[in-house]
């Protein structure tokens, strides 16, 4: 296979804590990778390393067989990486359009720039929301908002930081069906837009559905990856995710 990402080694320490340790895995062109592990399992820190939020204390990180290890955010991004944040990091004085126009300029002058952050928008489910100041939407708007200004930057892979979080009961109430719309919406974004897609998400039915592979973390360290059907039936990622139950 053809790999887009490659992490080697990858070890991140915060003076005495070890967030990541030794953490190797690839990630395969057009397929959809999903992180998983309990809370503090370095999700996120390893997130940051591969975005250029933060270097490794060691190891390496490799897109497209390019050693990007010691880039910046932005220079990352201009090599066609996007990402979102578990919090939704909006401008929230500006509008929808504006939001994702400011991540359309960094490729395109501006009416091309403006094309194509509509085109993401309406894409994203966002059309009705163009002319509204980022602000006034709810978590799950925000969410793809988020979502609509990482694919603005036009990349060859899509980090989503659990699309799921923070949502409210409300939000939340019919949970099945949301589930289903995020697992598709997924699905659909990486056919649409020909991406890669590396996703941490803490709701296993959308993992489980949505993924090529998975990639298990646990204390910072690899646990196992392998498909979803495999993962599922891990004895050893059952009892350090699930605390002995199934999936």
């Amino acid at each position: 296979m053809d790999h887009i990402l490659e992490i080697r080694q990858a070890t991140k320490k915060f003076g005495g804590l070890t967030a990541n340790e030794n953490v190797t895995f690839d990630v395969d062109r057009n397929t959809i990778v999903g992180i998983v592990g309990p809370n503090g399992a370095g999700k996120t820190t390893l997130f940051n390393s591969i975005s250029g939020v933060h270097s490794l204390t060691s190891g390496n990180v490799i897109f497209e067989d390019r050693d990007i290890t010691k880039m910046k955010p932005y220079d990352i991004c201009h090599l066609g990486m996007g990402r979102t944040f578990q919090i939704p990091l909006s401008l929230n004085e500006m509008t929808v359009l504006e939001n994702v126009l400011v991540a359309s300029l960094g490729r395109h002058k501006m009416a091309k720039a403006r094309e194509t952050a509509e085109a993401v928008i309406e894409e994203c489910g966002l059309k009705d929301f163009i002319a509204m100041p980022a602000g006034s939407l709810n978590v799950l708007q925000k969410k793809r908002l988020e979502i609509a200004r990482a694919l603005a930057t036009e990349p060859k892979l899509l980090l989503l930081d659990e699309t799921m979080a923070g949502l409210s009961g409300i939000e939340r109430q019919d949970a099945t069906a949301l589930i289903r719309q995020m697992v598709n919406f997924v699905r659909q974004i990486r056919e649409r837009f020909d991406i890669t897609i590396l996703m941490i998400e803490h709701v296993m039915e959308i993992v489980m559905n949505v993924s090529d592979k998975v990639v298990v973390l646990n204390g910072g360290k690899l646990l196992m990856e392998g498909t979803p059907k495999e993962v599922a039936s891990n004895e050893e990622v059952i009892s350090a995710y699930l605390g002995g139950t199934t999936w």
